[in-house]
């Protein structure tokens, strides 16, 4: 499915995705270590697994890209679950909680700016409702008192100019969105992401981080409404 480019749908984003504190590769892989407690291979270690599956079916499968989804969902979750994280789909939306440092993460296929400090990072193709109230409670956590947040795993779609190579370098990076750009048919993109933790699987790249929240809470915390099964995430 072709999706338009972000600069052209958002002619102001490159304006209002960068607001944070300017750190290294190594400071970047410490917070992920810290934070969110483990490190960029399980990541890569997701993706490859994910492209394995995606290369082994034919355009015929018009459910490849969603299967790509679930691949890298699933084996987040399935190392990540013996160090505490609790997977979670009961709003019907795939979403992992780290309880400890009150952050939950859902996972989607990023634009062309994954990994590129100075593009404007959102995600591939819109979302629905779920993603919309995740970001909400960035968007008014200190309205409400409120600690709990949500960071989104982009990692590269298939249209991904990485790809273009035989053996791709992967990238990948985790960013916490505070807003996001509602199209006519009521799905969003996010924006404004004040934090992007950003992993490549050769050599280094930039990312920038601001205030992450401090006070414990949990997925119970927050009425979020349930998804329509219809709905594509």
């Amino acid at each position: 499915m072709y999706h338009a480019p972000q600069y052209e749908m958002f002619s102001d984003l490159d304006s209002r995705n960068k607001d944070g504190e300017l750190i290294t590769n190594d400071e970047a892989i410490d917070i992920l270590k810290e934070k969110f407690g483990f490190e960029p291979q399980i990541l890569f270690d997701a993706i490859n697994k994910a492209d394995d599956n995606f290369n082994l079916k034919t355009k015929l499968n018009c459910g490849s890209g969603m299967a790509r989804w679930g691949d890298v969902g699933e084996y987040i979750a399935l190392q990540l679950m013996p160090k505490g994280v609790v997977y979670s789909r009961d709003k019907g939306q795939p979403t992992l909680f780290i309880t400890d440092s009150n952050i939950q993460i859902i996972i989607m296929s990023g634009n062309a700016a994954v990994g590129n400090i100075d593009l404007p990072i959102s995600s591939n193709c819109v979302k629905g409702i779920e993603t919309k109230n995740k970001i909400d409670i960035n968007k008014y956590r200190n309205i409400n008192s409120s600690k709990l947040e949500t960071w989104i795993l982009y990692y590269p779609s298939r249209n991904h100019s990485l790809y273009e190579e035989d053996n791709p370098n992967l990238i990948c990076e985790l960013a916490r969105p505070t807003s996001y750009e509602i199209k006519k048919s009521g799905k969003i993109f996010p924006t404004d992401h004040d934090c992007r933790l950003m992993f490549t699987s050769e050599g280094n790249v930039q990312s920038y981080v601001s205030e992450f929240a401090d006070e414990s809470v949990n997925e119970d915390s927050f009425e979020i409404g349930y998804k329509n099964a219809s709905d594509d995430e």
